[in-house]
């Protein structure tokens, strides 16, 4: 029984499944005892979990869609955004962080085909709800002005004026407007430097 106890102590076995890094600890290595000596690095690859942060004026909203079902949240890689992981929503954090206004968010993602890697930068996408009928524009259209966002609408005489609008969230490139511009109009969404109201414009051939 002792033989066995002593041999027992010779097979170090890891709490989690994952992928092994660099050994760090090698034959002939000095290794104290109670001393924090890591043999090696083991990330934990599936189940795996995304960190992120959202603004904290949507904390009341991801709370009450999150308290009916644990909401979808999609990631790709930045370097290959064609490969799309779902996972879920697991954790809120408790408290807001007061520097950049952040709420700090954790998704846990099944990933059997093994996209995701530890340590890596992905885009995340929440999804909060469905909106119906919503008008969206380009994000290239929306521009800073004096009295806060605005876009060149098109006129049918080929003018253009500029148009104070009320912007909702961004999806994939395209931002929802929410007021200033009513479904069916045509914006400006290049060289808007060079206009001012009335400006004529050329419409760009797309081919």
């Amino acid at each position: 029984e002792k033989a066995k106890l002593d041999l027992s102590y010779c097979s170090i076995r890891s709490p989690i499944s994952g992928r092994a890094g660099n050994l760090l600890v090698y034959p002939g290595n000095l290794v104290q005892e109670h001393a924090d000596n890591a043999l090696v690095v083991i990330n934990q690859v599936t189940p795996i979990f995304a960190n992120f942060g959202v603004p904290e004026q949507y904390l009341a909203q991801i709370r009450q869609a999150n308290s009916r079902k644990p909401l979808a949240v999609r990631v790709s890689p930045q370097n290959d955004p064609t490969k799309v992981v779902t996972g879920r929503l697991s954790v809120i954090d408790n408290t807001v962080d007061s520097t950049t206004g952040t709420i700090k968010l954790k998704a846990v993602f099944d990933d059997p085909q093994r996209v995701l890697w530890p340590g890596q930068f992905v885009d995340v996408v929440l999804t909060l709800g469905a909106q119906d009928n919503a008008t969206v524009v380009p994000s290239e259209a929306v521009q800073a002005g004096q009295d806060g966002q605005l876009i060149y609408v098109v006129k049918q005489d080929q003018t253009v004026e500029p148009r104070n609008v009320t912007v909702g969230p961004t999806v994939d490139r395209k931002i929802v407007i929410e007021t200033g511009v009513e479904p069916g109009e045509t914006v400006v969404v290049d060289g808007q430097l060079r206009l001012f109201p009335g400006a004529h414009i050329r419409l760009a051939s797309t081919t």
